[in-house]
């Protein structure tokens, strides 16, 4: 980044399970916080974009319980997957006006995968919905993203919660937003493709990505899978429950942002 953030928003992987961090960024909104850079993987990477293309957690919200799922995927059976992630780009691309990552405010970065090496990817410049479908490219569901000699797929393959990319871009603060986390044992519904592979990354990964997202200064964990994260028409449960981790956690937020602020000071 130009200049160091000194805040930062890590906004995680978790699939439909994202409604949260509209609920997570409306309290923000709320109670007049907003960081100095927003560090997304998968669906947090697409939420980032809309967000710092200026949409309110408001009009995320409205978005969120009207888009259908024909709206952004199309379905083409290939090699690599069942969804090309080109429909879904193009809605991003119109979203956010074909921004750049730089010119968004805040401005996002974004992590993804290059599988064919098995290393990290972290985007800073360059179209924002471009380096938001890569992040997104659930392996074995949306095709692989082909950018310059990478081959990328979804960021959560590396870095479920990004807290270790945003003290790398230089973050002195950082609240994270972790979805669909099991530590409590309670049961996740599985009922179709997307679930199996997401819930799938989820166990996978829980340990790891739970021991990275306490590097947070504050972590934020909703409890999404107390609705039913299959369909967008529960948005509003998801969005909720954003709201209420956030709202539990408002007291160390509002001190986070403000030890931030005399910093820059």
């Amino acid at each position: 980044m130009e200049s160091a953030p000194k805040i930062a928003l890590a906004l995680g992987a978790g699939g439909v399970y994202g409604y949260a961090h509209i609920g997570v960024l409306q309290v923000l909104e709320e109670h007049g916080l907003r960081p100095d850079l927003v560090v997304g993987c998968s669906i947090g990477a697409v939420i980032g974009a809309l967000y710092g293309a200026g949409l309110s957690s408001r009009q995320l919200e409205m978005l969120g319980t009207h888009l259908r799922r024909s709206h952004w995927l199309d379905v083409t059976m290939t090699r690599m997957g069942v969804v090309s992630g080109q429909r879904l780009e193009g809605v991003l691309r119109l979203l956010t006006r074909d921004r750049r990552l730089e010119d968004l405010d805040p401005p996002l970065a974004v992590v993804a995968t290059d599988i064919e090496r098995g290393r990290k990817v972290v985007f800073t410049r360059g179209p924002a919905a471009t380096a938001a479908r890569a992040s997104s490219a659930i392996p074995g569901i949306f095709s692989p993203v082909r950018l310059g000699e990478s081959l990328l797929v979804d960021g959560a393959v590396i870095e479920r919660v990004p807290v270790d990319t945003a003290r790398s871009l230089g973050a002195d603060r950082v609240l994270a937003v972790a979805l669909g986390t099991l530590r409590d044992g309670r049961r996740v519904p599985v009922r179709h493709l997307f679930d199996v592979i997401n819930q799938s990354f989820s166990i996978m990964q829980q340990e790891l990505a739970a021991e990275r997202a306490l590097r947070a200064d504050v972590l934020v964990e909703p409890l999404a899978y107390e609705a039913n994260a299959t369909s967008p028409a529960q948005a509003d449960g998801l969005i909720q429950a954003g709201r209420v981790a956030a709202l539990g956690q408002i007291d160390a937020i509002k001190a986070m942002f403000e030890r931030g602020v005399a910093r820059r000071g």
